[in-house]
């Protein structure tokens, strides 16, 4: 039978990646027909030979990646179309997670993307995503052992399992090398910092029966400081020019003015923060002592070292029987710079405290520089991070029938031991009374009451007095998952007059755990302002699995993949899901798919939702009860209590059910010739009974209307309510202040999202030119919709910025020509509008004065190289080839002034790179 020219376009460079590049060797003057060999697609179980299926997957190649300009696994994932959602990273180096890097697929929860290595699931990053939730570190993949990484998106549990609801990521590693290949590169930023160097030696040998393939990638790269980039190395970058004052190093203030502290106090600090500190004013407020060179000195990407080691092994017992075995392990070591610490009076009664001398309301505030703690570095979060990914089995054919097995065990780990100093809360505050506060004098309306010398406030700390009051925070936590796994498959079952019915089946068992202990005198509220999560479980699961492809007519393909999940939580809690996918193949030319498919999904609760033990939180909440009590008739917006800081405490809850999902999509694929292919789909996922934090706003509300009679106090809603939050007493110093709040994960929000996603290729060969390939990706948001709990409304993500400043649309291109030596490739990205700073900061979002959207983002990246000879390659490589900046947002009054959650500021980078073989056949 004639091989489909559809199938011979789309699948060459997947299954003969060396006719991709650098040798391109594509058919030049006419279609060739080539007969692939079967191979095992990410998002199905069944062998087969069409790459183009029901369900559309998007492949990046080694040579892709290399091509594009991209530096890691984290760079290609995060320049996908469909990577349209805001992310934590590195920049967020005040974050909880700032030494991973993680993945927002289709504007979804980055936990809501399942990632896998050669089809197994990595396990999840200790730490939490912004202190709630786990996902996969991106970062702990290195990307000299990759082969290829395919991108399904949909839902996926048919075939996977929990997680794969925004869709599935599967990276796969180098199975074949031939030789020694050693590849060095080094690289810097056009601003300065993050200098980095790559070392990768891999190779691949056969032994007899045995076949091995092993790597090693050494990584350092230097940090970059914000003080390193000229749009923001200061807040005198600030686009409000009313805002462009430095940050309050040295502050004295009452409840609503700065008191003057004179030129004089601010020259004595004037050494701090490289010499500058200055005497400084705020309009309205008054003069203080500022730098404004401070919020620069916090990093935007961390300083990283790391190492990995790959091994891949495979044996023949004979023609039908094979062992194998992969090792992948990491080691990185990540230093992140947060920022500065600070110190301020009474913390508990908003900073202020009532002074003896004056008579007042008065507060004081203090950030520490470098000099004072002895080190730019002091300060910084230091993480060891350890992962590693293991499998081994065997596979082969049940005797001489068309049944194949594949029993294996897998097990994947991630450690990492965190290290960090900050002040402790009694050191630091004995440490002031001493300096200049005094002891305190009883209280004044609930304010204590100081006498302090003023002039003892303004002077620079040693580095020994900065480390008496400081102390290390250390915190070792770890998760794994395990399973083993068994899967049979006949790919040619019994024939019907359209071709052989396939089916392929599964069984496995695991179980997981997450372990995150943070320091308990984190927890106590031990530490200066600072609070944290801890939490521990395990999870037993097991899951049965099932796929079957019918030929229903020679032009129509029918599959058919369902799986039941049973998961057991150790301590209480427990579910189980059957989940189904349904697809169809439509071939009516060879040229032409038409293909759809409609799937369910389910996530089992994270693991942090399920297991977090009690944890602590810092919000401002508005205070309706004292509101209503003290301030009858004020707009809440108005009143003082609006806005007020609290610190809440929050836990698991082993009770949480399963999330679900419903995605169908439809799509085209038209390929007239192995030279040209393009394809768009069509998709839509529907989320129900997503996992959220209960509402404080919602608590708070639902406690004034029980405290003030507008529900029955004694009702179950009501003694929830009120068990939930602690107040002082009536005819306490301050009556009925809000001290505590407490609240748990429930299930009860819901997501829907669609699009478009669409792809296009082609290859023009010529005689005297030399070779071209152009590609090109897109993917548009049509709806993303979201509601968090029963009695809210229905949020459009897409039009309402307060709640999401995602991307709607992201498209990328890039041509590659060859000629003799030499191959260049451009690639480009675009990345459409998002809301400006002052659309988000507000529920009425675009109807705010001077809310509007930003303009798009295009980066471009350039390669070019030129093969000395047939075993050494040079390679020069230009990111953000026009050094583009992130779109101007003259709202963006927030350091570093624009949204780091959607762009980068690192600006233009460099790369230099030699490749060299040895021993190859």
């Amino acid at each position: 039978m004639k091989r489909h020219l559809l199938v011979n376009a789309v699948c060459a460079a997947l299954a003969f990646p060396s006719l991709a590049l650098p040798s391109l060797a594509i058919a030049q003057n006419k279609d060739e027909v080539t007969e692939l060999n079967k191979v095992t697609v990410t998002g199905s179980l069944i062998p087969r030979s069409q790459v183009e299926t029901a369900s559309p997957v998007f492949s990046i190649t080694a040579q892709d990646i290399q091509r594009r300009g991209f530096k890691d696994v984290y760079d290609v994932l995060r320049s996908q179309p469909m990577a349209t959602g805001s992310v934590q990273d590195g920049q967020f180096s005040g974050g909880f997670t700032a030494g991973a890097k993680s993945l927002s697929l289709l504007g979804l929860d980055p936990g809501f993307t399942l990632v896998l290595i050669d089809g197994r699931p990595m396990a999840d990053y200790p730490l939490l995503y912004n202190g709630q939730s786990n996902f996969v570190d991106l970062a702990s993949v290195p990307v000299g052992m990759v082969e290829r990484i395919d991108v399904a998106p949909g839902n996926q549990s048919s075939i996977y399992g929990s997680s794969a609801i925004a869709g599935v990521v599967n990276i796969i590693l180098k199975k074949h090398i031939d030789g020694v290949q050693m590849n060095y590169r080094m690289g810097t930023y056009d601003g300065g910092g993050g200098n980095n160097q790559r070392f990768q030696l891999t190779g691949g040998s056969t032994l007899g029966k045995a076949d091995i393939v092993w790597g090693l990638q050494l990584n350092n790269q230097d940090p970059i400081y914000g003080y390193q980039r000229r749009d923001f190395d200061s807040t005198s970058d600030n686009p409000d020019p009313t805002l462009r004052y430095g940050s309050r190093i040295a502050l004295h203030n009452t409840p609503t003015t700065y008191i003057d502290p004179g030129a004089a106090n601010c020259d004595a600090l004037g050494p701090l923060f490289n010499g500058s500190v200055q005497y400084d004013n705020r309009a309205n407020r008054g003069n203080f002592c500022s730098s404004r060179t401070e919020p620069g000195y916090a990093s935007i990407l961390n300083k990283e070292r790391s190492a990995s080691g790959y091994a891949n092994l495979t044996y023949a017992f004979n023609d039908n029987t094979e062992g194998y075995a992969t090792l992948l392990l990491n080691r990185t070591k990540v230093e992140v710079n947060g920022g500065s610490r600070f110190w301020q009076t009474s913390s508990d009664t908003g900073g202020l405290f009532y002074n003896q001398d004056s008579q007042q309301l008065e507060g004081y505030q203090r950030i520490f520089a470098p000099e004072e703690a002895g080190s730019p570095t002091f300060n910084n979060d230091r993480q060891t991070a350890d992962s590693y990914n293991i499998a081994a089995g065997i596979k082969g054919g049940l005797g001489a029938s068309n049944w194949t097995y594949d029993a294996y065990y897998a097990r994947a780990e991630y450690r990492i031991d965190s290290r960090q100093q900050w002040p402790l809360a009694d050191r630091i505050e004995d440490f002031f009374r001493e300096q200049f506060l005094g002891a305190p004098q009883g209280d004044f309306s609930g304010y204590p009451i100081y006498s302090p010398n003023d002039a003892n406030f303004y002077r620079a700390l040693t580095p020994a007095q900065y480390r008496s009051f400081n102390d290390e925070i250390r915190t070792k936590s770890r998760t794994w998952t395990q399973n083993v796994n068994l899967q049979l498959t006949n790919t040619e079952l019994f024939s019907l007059p359209a071709g052989a019915v396939g089916v392929a089946g599964v069984l496995q068992a695991g179980n997981q755990y997450w372990e995150n202990p943070t320091d308990q005198r984190v927890i106590a509220g031990d530490f200066y302002q600072l609070t944290g999560t801890q939490g521990s479980g395990k999870r037993e699961n097991w899951a049965a699995a099932f796929e079957t492809r019918v030929p229903i007519l020679s032009t129509l393909t029918a599959n058919l993949s369902g799986r039941f999940d049973d998961y057991k939580n150790q301590g209480g809690g427990s579910d189980s899901k059957f989940t189904y996918k349904a697809a169809l193949e439509f071939r009516p030319t060879d040229a032409l798919l038409f293909r759809g498919n409609y799937a369910t999904a389910f996530k089992a609760p994270d693991m942090a939702f399920t297991f977090a033990g009690d944890s602590g939180f810092f919000q401002g909440v508005n205070d309706y009860y004292r509101c209503a009590l003290e301030e009858p008739g004020v707009p809440i917006a108005d009143c003082t209590y609006a806005g007020t800081s609290i610190q809440g405490r929050r836990a698991g809850n082993p009770e949480l059910q399963s999330i679900t999902a419903k995605s169908f999509g439809y799509g085209v694929v038209w390929s007239p010739s192995a030279r040209f292919s393009v394809n768009a789909d069509y998709y839509n996922i529907k989320i129900d009974q997503k996992v959220s934090d209960l509402s404080t706003d919602n608590l708070l509300q639902t406690e004034s209307a029980c405290r003030l009679g507008s529900l029955d106090i004694s009702s179950p809603t009501c003694v929830d309510a009120l068990s939930r939050i602690d107040r002082t007493a009536a005819d306490a110093p301050v009556p009925n202040r809000l001290s505590n709040i407490r609240i748990n994960p429930v299930n009860i929000s819901n997501e829907e999202i669609s699009g478009v996603l669409s792809k296009a290729t082609y290859n023009l060969a010529t005689e005297s030119w030399g070779l071209f390939v152009f590609d090109a990706q897109y993917n548009l948001t049509l709806k993303h919709e979201s509601q968090q709990f029963p009695q809210d409304p229905v949020r459009d993500l897409l039009s309402e910025p307060f709640f999401s400043s995602e991307f709607r649309s992201i498209v990328n291109a890039s041509v590659t020509w060859q000629k003799d030596a030499w191959t260049t490739t451009l690639f480009g990205q675009r990345n459409g509008r998002t809301p400006n700073f002052v659309a988000q900061q507000s529920t009425d979002g675009y109807a705010v004065e001077g809310a509007r959207k930003v303009g798009a983002w295009t980066t471009l990246n350039a390669t070019l190289d030129y093969a000395v000879n047939d075993d050494i390659s040079l390679t020069a490589t230009v990111n953000n080839l026009a050094d583009t900046r992130p779109p101007r947002d003259r709202t963006y009054t927030s350091y570093p002034y624009y949204n780091i959650f959607n762009y980068t500021g690192y600006g233009r980078s460099y790369m230099l790179e030699l490749n060299w073989r040895f021993g190859a056949h």
